[in-house]
């Protein structure tokens, strides 16, 4: 998930630093669909026939193909998305191939830009490496460190290494016409606060691992072994200071906690010992203006950190961090180790990915509207873009109708509402006008060093946001991503072309099936723009309260009980969802099935033949057959374990299982009865939008 406060998904894309880019599982017996389906809509063949639909819904639509579908050595989990991704990737490695070729196209050129950039990336284990890297290091040690920490804080900062907080220009929630600094707490090496003092055994196992998983890689940086394991416990108590300071992630998703805006100089009496000035003037930011502190507790501490803690410590630390933000575009040893913490120890993979996925996924996170131009024009059809922007249309208007409809909400604030859902702009595919990648410099034989530059490039696009106008057309995820956002500053959903692809979007598939997959992610977007967060938004992006106080109170009950359902789940033993944490996602997924099965009901009115049959399954079962399937998905339990402890979103499985148990109409679908486990109580049921 993006760490944009303001834009909220449909899922964690597909590249992560954890789990990044997706490949076939090895088969036995398995029918070929089971991993590149060709059917468009429902499969029948993923059935779990034994499993009753209202007993175990998500068992009966997806257990045959769970107990068919290993997970890959070297993926943490294999589900729709990553299959999406799968092929999203082979596009794009056919493209690469292609651009590698001498005479594949002029220099300066996007598609050669890209081509060296992957040659580079296949050739990483056989070039020198350490030049770029040393040149990364050097901020971190003297002469820069020497002369100003927060200088040299700002300089990792450019090349991708978020050294003690996040630091990004975004729109302000209160004013969404401009742009303003914002800073927000990080630059921990663990991937949440809770890793840090968590007292259960495997907590425990992972901060050893952790501590020496830096210990190996400061030696492997050049460090006696002595330093590197005495540096690794400064290291690993300096970063728990800091998460001791840090909100928890439920206080973290609450714009109401983290909007404090303040001047230069209010924060300078906030974090007196951290020298502003020298950071914003290693940005080349003259005037910073109004800035947005997130948390202003972490910067308390930060500041106290950086008076009280060693120097010494300090670049150990940036030296750990900027290794660690290194090594996994730097083959050799530093890569290998890499893995071994953050793939295997944190999410259980067995293996490393093929270099040439890793280097596909560093492309399309560095140069992902270069690629995604080459992409679009491969896997994207004018058809789908419209096919696409009729299923928006029909499902904003059954959530207009849903709005008119609601019993608890006053005609006050549905006037409001209704709004702010017109006013909601669309993406669909990818961007209107590109990004400008001229300013990256590429070359074949660096490919630590091309990683480097295209990050510094897009760092400085962002800081040139400062004192322009608001940018609609900006994308926050590129065209080949397997997700979809809303953004609440500027009021908008947007699907790149990545997700609209089967199970979730096929041109020649019935419409129940397209409704019950791009029809509900399309209505879950929607939904994020009037869940307990995006509810606090008004229709031109401003954190403005537009509720009345009844309705607000009315909300805030159903919200609670929705949380109070998640909380209950155990996924692993010990271990629950955290119904707050995930609260918008689910209320996003409560609110985005119901309006798309309206917007199925309008289709299948428009068009009598939306209404028969096919494989004797009705509209509405098959509805909820695909949305479903859409969310197969086998996890380890590591990464099951860690995605519980991070993930703003609930595992796949609740993901259907529990929306589903709140809604009437798929309890008529399947002629389920009071007391099946697919059907809550009456008293219980919860839905909000």
């Amino acid at each position: 998930m993006k760490t944009i406060p303001q834009v909220l998904t449909l899922a964690l894309a597909v590249a992560s630093t954890l789990s990044s880019t997706l490949s076939f599982a090895e088969t036995s017996n398995l029918n070929a669909s089971l991993y590149l389906p060709d059917k468009p809509g429902v499969d029948t063949v993923y059935f779990d026939t034994k499993a009753a639909p209202c007993d175990d819904f998500y068992r009966y639509a997806t257990g045959h193909w769970q107990d068919a579908s290993a997970i890959p050595k070297d993926k943490a989990r294999w589900g729709a998305f990553d299959q999406i991704g799968e092929r999203n990737r082979e596009v794009m490695k056919a493209i690469l191939v292609a651009a590698m070729k001498p005479d594949a196209a002029p220099a300066g050129s996007i598609k050669r830009k890209v081509g060296d950039f992957y040659a580079s990336g296949l050739a990483a284990d056989k070039m020198d490496a350490q030049k770029s890297l040393n040149a990364a290091l050097d901020i971190a040690k003297d002469p820069v460190y020497a002369t100003s920490m927060a200088s040299a804080f700002a300089l990792l900062h450019k090349q991708g290494t978020p050294a003690g907080f996040n630091f990004a220009i975004r729109q302000d929630q209160k004013n969404s016409s401009r742009y303003i600094a914002q800073l927000f707490q990080g630059g921990l090496g663990l991937p949440e606060r809770e890793y840090y003092f968590s007292t259960d055994a495997q907590s425990k196992k992972q901060r050893d691992a952790y501590v020496t998983h830096v210990t190996k890689m400061l030696a492997l940086s050049g460090m006696s072994a002595d330093d590197a394991a005495d540096s690794a416990a400064r290291i690993m108590a300096l970063e728990t200071s800091l998460a001791e300071a840090a909100m928890t992630r439920v206080d973290a998703r609450d714009p109401d906690k983290t909007y404090n805006l303040m001047t230069l100089d209010k924060l300078k009496v906030l974090a007196p010992n951290f020298d502003w000035n020298a950071f914003f003037a290693a940005l080349n930011i003259e005037s910073v203006g109004d800035i947005n502190v997130g948390q202003p507790k972490f910067f308390e501490a930060l500041s106290k950190l950086a008076s009280d803690t060693p120097p010494a410590t300090w670049r150990a630390y940036s030296v750990w961090h900027t290794l660690r933000s290194m090594s996994p575009n730097m083959g050799g040893e530093f890569e290998k180790e890499n893995f071994a913490f953050y793939g295997k120890v944190l999410t259980g993979v067995e293996e490393m990915e093929p270099r040439s996925d890793r280097v596909i996924a560093t492309i399309d996170r560095t140069m992902g509207e270069a690629i995604g131009q080459l992409y679009v024009e491969k896997a994207f059809s004018p058809a789908a873009k419209a096919k696409a922007l009729d299923l928006v249309k029909n499902v904003r208007a059954a959530m207009r109708d849903r709005i008119e409809a609601l019993d608890w909400m006053s005609a006050a604030t549905k006037q409001e509402a209704t709004i702010k859902l017109d006013a909601i702009a669309v993406k669909i595919g990818y961007p209107d006008k590109w990004k400008d990648y001229a300013a990256v410099e590429i070359k074949a034989d660096d490919y630590l060093g091309n990683v480097i530059r295209a990050t510094r490039v897009e760092f400085q696009r962002q800081l040139d946001r400062l004192g322009k106008p608001i940018d609609r057309n900006a994308w926050s995820m590129s065209p080949p991503t397997v997700n979809a956002y809303y953004n609440s500053s500027i009021n908008e959903i947007v699907f790149p072309a990545g997700i609209l692809q089967s199970p979730f979007f096929n041109e020649k598939a019935d419409d129940a099936s397209n409704y019950g997959g791009i029809g509900m992610v399309i209505g879950h977007e929607l939904t994020h723009g009037f869940d307990d967060r995006g509810r606090k938004f008004d229709a031109i992006g401003n954190r403005r309260d537009w509720w009345t106080a009844e309705d607000a109170t009315r909300y805030t009950v159903k919200a609670d009980a929705i949380a109070k359902q998640y909380d209950a789940y155990q996924p692993l033993p010990g271990i629950n969802i955290n119904g707050r944490a995930t609260l918008g996602e689910n209320i996003a997924d409560f609110g985005g099935l119901r309006v798309a099965y309206l917007g199925l009901q309008k289709a299948i009115a428009t068009n009598p033949n939306n209404g028969k049959k096919i494989d004797g399954l009705a509209p509405e079962q098959r509805f909820f057959i695909n949305y479903a399937q859409s969310w197969r998905q086998n996890v380890r339990e590591a990464e099951l374990r860690r995605r519980l402890l991070t993930d703003s979103h609930s595992p796949a499985r609740y993901r259907v299982l529990g929306p589903l148990g709140n809604l009437p109409e798929f309890q008529q679908a399947f002629a389920c009865n009071a007391g099946d486990r697919m059907v809550r109580a009456a008293t219980e049921q919860v839905n909000v939008w």
